[in-house]
């Protein structure tokens, strides 16, 4: 599945075992949060390993489904359905800087420059 005509900056391989509700989650999951964190800029590929069975072994998968991020480095992977977000987002190192997204609320607090 790809978004962008030009070469994307973030490129996520998930590793499923035939398409089963859960497997299907997880592509929904990860496409929702690649839309609302990096927009456009991403390609997801779907490896299916009861095709590819060789592959487990090679990349020492063993469960699924299996997101790894491959793009940009260092590879990071994240294993389930993808239900739990702020878990996905720091096992695939989604999280957005703070100055990207300052605090909200009456209580936030935003650090002030130094003098």
């Amino acid at each position: 599945m790809r978004k962008r005509p030009s070469s994307p900056r973030y490129k996520f391989s998930v590793y499923i075992a035939k398409h089963t509700p859960r497997a299907e989650w997880a592509l929904e999951r990860l496409s929702k949060i690649c839309e609302e964190k990096v927009p456009g800029d991403y390609e997801i590929e779907v490896i299916d390993l009861a095709k590819h069975p060789d592959i487990a072994k090679d990349r020492q998968i063993v469960a699924t489904p299996a997101v790894f991020r491959a793009l940009p480095a260092p590879l990071r992977k994240c294993i389930g359905d993808l239900s739990d977000t702020d878990r996905t987002l720091l096992g695939l190192d989604l999280f957005r800087s703070l100055k990207s997204h300052p605090p909200r609320g009456k209580n936030a607090r935003v650090p002030q420059p130094a003098d």
